[in-house]
């Protein structure tokens, strides 16, 4: 049973199916923990955090409280914001975190490398990026090359597309009441590497993976 990145290895998906979800198959774009921004969101204050004009707002939204005076305060709610919550209650990190901290990158980059060619020793916007091109900025983002969060370089084909990486995971039965899902194999750059002997089917046999069976007599697809 084959499943998309939509899948992946959420547990919220399979939650009180996980006996018929086992020895599913899923992929999962290969994505590490980004360490740094645990450490700078989870430290985020309402008294501190003053830079960010939208961060009142955002607060009263993740603890349902309200700040009184504020221009977006939340009537709705009674309960007032003291400014001692904790963003680290029930905080679990996007697993696409790098990807959009590389695509931030990558934009920078772009529009930085843009600019020393266009408007070289310029300070601020020139003539030939006001307004901005945007598909010549398509042509500077494509050629951009950086090393991302995780370490590993970022780069684009001439399609416009980062080389893939997955990692394939299985479900698997661990004990009673208890399903976890496993790595078996990686995707990367068009190589596929599978640990056959790691994969755990419910059902015993090689299952048959096909588009579709081929049409018998007397039948179309």
């Amino acid at each position: 049973m084959p499943r998309s990145d939509g899948w992946a290895d959420r547990d919220e998906v399979i939650e009180g199916y996980e006996a018929e979800a086992n020895g599913g198959i899923t992929i999962k774009l290969q994505s590490e923990e980004v360490m740094s921004f645990d450490e700078y969101f989870l430290g985020l204050r309402l008294d501190t955090n003053t830079r960010n004009p939208w961060f009142k707002e955002f607060w009263q939204h993740r603890f349902q409280c309200r700040i009184p005076g504020h221009p977006q305060e939340n009537r709705n709610v009674k309960k007032i914001c003291k400014g001692n919550e904790s963003l680290e209650e029930n905080y679990v990190q996007d697993s696409k975190m790098g990807f959009v901290i590389n695509a931030i990158y990558a934009m920078a980059h772009g529009l930085h490398n843009m600019h020393l060619a266009l408007c070289p020793g310029h300070i601020g916007l020139c003539d030939a990026m006001n307004p901005i091109d945007g598909s010549k900025l398509l042509e500077f983002l494509i050629k951009t090359s950086f090393r991302g969060i995780s370490g590993k370089q970022v780069w684009f084909d001439e399609n416009g597309d980062s080389p893939g990486r997955y990692d394939i995971m299985n479900l698997q039965y661990i004990e009673p009441s208890n399903y976890d899902y496993v790595l078996i194999g990686t995707w990367h750059e068009g190589q596929l590497h599978i640990n056959d002997l790691k994969i755990q089917m419910n059902k015993s046999g090689m299952v048959r993976s096909v588009c579709s069976d081929p049409c018998s007599k007397g039948q179309i697809k």
